[in-house]
This record gives C-alpha cells, structure tokens and sequence, in this order.
C-alpha cells in the first residue's frame, strides 16, 4: 500500500484529532510554556537558606494535629521554627509553632503559586484529568509524527504553508514535549532507584515516625503523598535528598530527575534548556492554532450563506458572468428596505430542503453558451429528486439576449426541472432580453399584487460602464511558418482615463450599432496599470460554399479591420466569480487552452505587484509549442520572477497526437489534489465548453485516482466545488 493510496485517510485522521483535541492541546502548551520559564527563573534565584528543624518536637505535633484531620501536604517555615500545615480542616491548616505546639502568627500573605498552579493545570487539567492528558499527548505526538508525511515542504506566506514549514523545519524542535511526555507515561527511562510502594496508605504523621530512625529530621523541608499510597518527603542540610516512605521503611531516591523528565522540564541545562523548552511550546502552539484556524477559514469560504430559520422570502441568483447575481442583490435590498425577511445566496450552494418552509422563493437566472444553465447551478437541478419541492412557490426572472438561438435557454431548463420536482410559479416568468433593468423593475413593481410582497423604491444596480480605448498596438501571438496554428492576435489598448477592472473582467464589444456584443476577457489589471487594457482574440473564420473566406463579426474587426490609433466603445463588465482571489498569497490552479489562456497573463503580473504572492501554477495547451504557446515569453518571465511558481504545457497538433491539458491534469494528479486539498487552492479553467467539461472530467478522475473517491464520489465532489467557487469556469463557444 503506498502513501498516497493512504494519505486521504491520514490527512482526515491528523485533521479531526486535531480539532477534536484542540481544546487540550491549547492548555497543555499554554501551561507547558509558563513552567517553560521555571528554570529560568531558578537559575537567578538565591540559594534557599539553611534551615533546622526541632525533630524531637516534630513528630509530636504532627501526629497531634493529624488525629484531628488528615494532613494533605507539611513544608518548614521561618528558617524551621514553625510548620504550615496543609488541610481540608480549618482548625488543622495554617501555621504552627514547632517548639511550642502552638498557632504561630499568620504568615504574610504568600505570593500566588503560578508555577505551582501551571503544573496542576499541566498534569491534571486542574480537576483529575491526568488520563485525558496522558492520550492528549500520545495524540500530539501521532500528528507530529505523520505531518511531515501530509505535506511536503515548499515556502509559502500562507497560513497552511507557515503550519506545514513549523512541522518540518522545527521537527525536532516540536517533537520533544510529546515524545518525553509519552515515554514518561509509560515510566521509560526513569532511571535511578526504583519507586517502592506500599501495601497500604501511609499518613504523612506516619511517614515521620515511619523516617526517624533512618532520616535526620532536623533538616526536613517538606513531605506530601505520593504515587502507591507513599509519602515523598525532601531534607536539607549537609546532604540533601528526596525519600519515598512506604508503610516499613524509608527509600532514600538516587540519581535525580530521570533525563527524560529533565527533557519534557526543561532542568538539564539551567536557563537555556528552559529556553529551548519555551521555544517548542510556541512552535506547538503556532501548530495547534494555525491548523484549527486555516480550516475553519475554508470552512467559511466553502459554506454557503447561512440562511436564517425565519427568513420568508429566499432570493437565489444563477450567474455566469455576475449580472444575475447583481440583480439579485439588488431585489434583496429592495425587500429588506420594506421591511422583508429576505436572505440572498447562489442557487449551486443550496440543498431542495433550503428552499422549504420559505413564503416565496425569488430565482433570477442567466444563460450560457448554447442556452445552457451558468455552471454554478447545474448540480443543483442535476440532484432534484421528483416531488424534492413539493410545496415551494418560486418567481424567476430570466436574464438572456435574443440574438442567441435559444433565447433564455438556461433559464427554461432551470423551469422545467422547477416543475418536475414539484415547485409552483407562483407568477409568470419575466424574461428580460439584453439590458435587464426596466424588465426587472416592472418585475419587482407586481411583487405587492401577485406576491403581496412590499418592495421599496429599487435602485438598479449601476449599469456597467461604457468606455472609449484607442487600439495602440496589435501583434500576432502565433507563427504560421512554423505549424498549422489558429490565428491569434494580442490587442493592447489604452483610455484616456483610469478604468477599475482585474484579470477575467470581461470588454463587451459590438463592431457597429445593432451588432450582437462579443465578450473578451481582460488580460490585465488597473491594479497595475488602470488605463491599459489587453486582450487575446482568436479569429473566427473559414470558407464559405463558394470558396470565399469568412470571418466573425468581432473578431474579423478586431484583428484585421481596426487600425492602430482608431478608437473603439465597449462596455467594461466586472466578472468577479473568475477574478484572481482578493489576497494574493491564495494558492491557484490556471488552465487554458489556445485563447483560453487571455486572463491568465494578467494574474501573474497582479500577483507579482501585490508583492506577496503565493503559489501560481499555469497549465496551458495548443496545438504547436514553435508556433502557438500564446505569451510564451510573458509567462516565462513570470516563472522566474515568482509572478508563477510552477508552468505545465500540453501541445496536440491534431486529434489523438501529442497531450492535451486533460491529459496533463491526469499525469501530474497527485499533485493537483495536493494543491486543491492541502494548499486550498482556487482552480480555474478557461477556454471553450468541450475543453472546460474535459478538464472538469480530469478533475473527477484525479479524485478518483488519488483521493480514494469513487467516480460518483468524485463526480459529485468536482460540482460541489463548482458552486462553491472553489472550482472557477469561464466557458464560451
């Protein structure tokens, strides 16, 4: 059985015995790092000063006050002429003098024990749970242990790649107060003389009369029970010692502290040895809190909006390019303003239950490609049982463009399977064709007599910019000469004034008045430059029945009809559901093919401004590497100035001939999973649906291969991802 067949399993073992014990392991160090500090401050300490005790009168008053009630601990005080005796009797504990057998006067108030409590807390969590310790640190130990074997070292400022750096770089650091502590539960190492026991428990009075003919009493310093029904009791003098008296005699201990116990104390080296153990606790700690904390940051990320139990109206929004998200939050607002229970979410992260027990649910849905539903959607009607919302009254509003052959394609399909699992339309669907505003604003105005909802006075979202660029260069990315290639050009273009847009932004273009738009993801971002725009354009093309060639409306103009220094008006759409993550130090996956690869250069080069990036792995393909790897020195340069940490290509001149990226995604797939599980990565593809729906079938069978998932399991999982928006698609053609 290899690693990584069982490496999902230990990475979920290490993940909830981690949190389950979380709790324990934050005292445990917490206190591990106070008593840290006790040999340090021992080693500035004075010397204790010389005490003699009245043995002779001792004894006496021991065993007088222990006829009383038992006595739980006895230390000298006063340089030896008085005793403080410890005890649940209040007539029994305090101070006594020890020649007089009196209550000598209080003692001054004695500073809090910290280092005594620590230890309690330490041992025993301060009520008896010595046991729950004892596994706690056997527990610690196994995940220090295995979790080097989870994740192999590569530098990252983020905070999985800080927790994965502490376990490897401070390996022998971190395993040094679990492994000692282990070996001391199982008595390893213990050295010097035996620890005898008892064959019944002996008083600390007895302990006295049991040590007097053997242990000069003139030097005690203090006795407490010990393990076996013992008693430890310590002297000073010329010769101090620690003894264990059993119920027959007195055990004189030889050696000292075992080197073990010296270890997980840290006394065998003075300051410096508590230092050292001051130092592994905090590398524990950053352990024991990074790991709870990053998954609970997933946590937060992957789980849908919470839905609050008394929410009466759920809008849900189904977007491709964030329109219908942007009307959706807009409807809520409108509602919440009048007074509404309203919640607003993505459709993809809801189960059929979510949308029960609601008044009505709102759904404004978009369409894409060929009338297909957004992806983010489409595990949500793929999983809809017949009759699973029995009982739902829903509205949709449907977002589309009837120059497209199936004019809200996406939404009718979303309807039909709406029907078959039993929901009603509560009204007739709205559909709204190019600018959706006035449509959705009479949509909301029928709320209050077809709903009797109350809608405050709705303000549309703003309408995306409209903005002029100058086209000021224009160069072909492929060689022609050198291959069969697709002919591919990059267009750089400037505005007159700073434009907001990032990476997978989208440049919506219509060659003339009435032309249907085209949308061309953006390449850059104003992050780094805000008046300069780039895109990547394929052109359309071919012959027609007569021999004459033909190109796309778009793009046949972008590439061959506008000319340098002409000018050109677009709208600028945000797409944030495929922008790069707002902290750059998130690990992402890129995957494109041809001019699928158009927002990805820009990533690179947001990431490398940001000035903390954190791990970027490219995965392109085409057709020739001589003539059509797209940006090549771009992408090159960014490998080696970390804009890029890792660059994969996959060249198939034709069909069944050489590797595409699916194919790439399958070999390297233990390391794809990696990235996505354990560096959390975000994953986007890019390119046309035939590519996209391949990928996302690689992506399932790395699941399969090396998540131990079967291929439902995997299925499942890669569309649970999708709506999550930890698998990010941008799909056209």
């Amino acid at each position: 059985m290899s690693l990584a067949t069982v490496r999902p399993t230990l990475i979920a073992l290490h993940r909830w015995a981690g949190l389950i014990l979380a709790p324990v392991f934050l005292i445990v160090i917490l206190s591990g790092a106070v008593l840290s500090f006790r040999p340090i401050v021992g080693s500035f300490a004075p010397p204790p000063a010389a005490t003699t005790v009245d043995a002779g009168a001792l004894a006496p008053l021991v065993a007088r006050l222990s006829a009383t009630a038992p006595i739980t601990r006895l230390s000298v005080a006063d340089g030896g002429r008085a005793i403080d005796v410890g005890s649940a009797d209040p007539t029994v504990a305090g101070r006594w003098d020890v020649a007089g057998g009196t209550r000598a006067a209080a003692a001054p108030a004695a500073p809090i024990d910290v280092f005594g409590i620590a230890e309690q807390i330490h041992k025993q969590l301060l009520v008896g749970l010595g046991l729950v310790v004892e596994i706690a640190a056997w527990v610690m130990l196994g995940l220090v242990l295995v979790g080097p074997f989870l994740a192999w070292l590569r530098f990252r400022n983020t905070l999985m790649g800080w927790h994965t750096a502490i376990g490897w770089v401070l390996f022998p650091l971190v395993v040094l107060a679990p492994l000692s502590g282990v070996l001391m539960t199982l008595h390893v190492g213990e050295g010097g003389t035996p620890l005898p026991r008892a064959s019944r428990t002996v008083s600390v009075a007895e302990a006295l009369t049991i040590a007097a003919p053997k242990v000069d009493l003139s030097g005690f310093l203090e006795a407490r029970p010990f393990r076996g029904g013992t008693v430890m009791m310590r002297t000073g003098g010329a010769a101090p010692a620690t003894w264990v008296v059993t119920d027959a005699d007195a055990v004189r201990l030889t050696g000292g502290p075992s080197l073990v116990k010296q270890i997980h104390e840290g006394t065998w080296g003075g300051a410096g040895a508590g230092a050292l153990n001051l130092a592994a606790s905090l590398a524990l700690l950053a352990l024991a809190v990074s790991g709870p904390w990053s998954w609970l940051a997933r946590r937060r990320r992957d789980r849908a909006t919470a839905i609050a139990v008394d929410t009466d109206v759920l809008v849900v929004h189904a977007s491709q390019t964030g329109t219908a998200t942007r009307f959706a939050e807009a409807t809520g607002r409108a509602l919440a303003a009048s007074g509404e229970k309203v919640a607003v979410t993505p459709l993809g992260t809801l189960r059929p239950e979510d949308l029960q027990r609601r008044r009505i649910v709102l759904i404004l849905v978009s369409s894409t490609g060929d009338g297909e539903l957004p992806d983010t959607a489409r595990a949500f009607v793929e999983t809809l049982a017949p009759e699973a919302l029995a009982g739902v009254r829903c509205a949709v509003f449907a977002l589309g463009d009837r120059s497209y052959a199936h004019f809200c394609g996406g939404a009718e399909r979303l309807r039909t399977a709406l029907r078959v699992a039993g929901a009603e339309e509560a009204m007739p669907p709205v559909y709204a064709d190019g600018d959706p505003t006035s449509a959705w604003q009479s949509w909301l105005g029928d709320f209050d007599v077809r709903l009797g909802l109350k809608v405050a006075i709705a303000g549309a979202p703003a309408a995306e910019p409209r903005v002029r660029l100058t086209l000021v260069e224009r160069r072909r990315l492929d060689d022609p000469t050198k291959g069969e290639t697709r002919e591919t050009w990059g267009l750089t273009l400037d505005s007159d004034r700073p434009l907001t847009f990032r990476p997978g932004d989208l440049l919506r273009i219509a060659p003339e008045a009435g032309a249907r738009e085209r949308s061309y993801s953006i390449g850059t971002s104003s992050r780094v430059d805000p008046r300069r725009i780039v895109l990547t354009v394929a052109l359309d093309g071919g012959l027609d029945a007569t021999g004459q060639a033909w190109f796309g409306a778009a793009s046949g103009w972008l590439c061959r009809r506008l000319a340098v220094g002409d000018a050109l008006e677009a709208r600028l759409s945000a797409h944030p559901s495929f922008n790069p993550p707002e902290d750059p130090a998130r690990a992402i996956v890129m995957v494109g093919a041809g001019s699928g690869v158009a927002p990805f250069w820009g990533v690179a080069a947001e990431r490398r401004a940001a000035g903390r990036a954190g791990p970027a792995w490219l995965i392109f393909g085409n057709r020739v590497e001589a003539a059509d790897f797209l940006w090549k020195a771009h992408f090159e340069a960014a490998l080696a100035d970390g804009g890029l940490t890792r660059l994969d290509t996959a060249f198939s001149p034709e069909a069944g001939v050489g590797v595409r990226v699916q194919d790439r995604l399958r070999e390297q797939g233990a390391e794809v999973r990696r990235w996505l599980v354990e560096k959390d990565a975000i994953f986007y593809v890019c390119g046309r649906r035939a590519l996209v729906d391949g990928v996302l079938e690689a992506l399932a069978d790395v699941f399969v291969a090396h998540g131990g998932l079967t291929p439902a399991a995997a299925a499942t999982e890669i569309a649970r991802r999708v709506a999550a928006g930890s698998v990010r698609v941008d799909a056209f053609g």
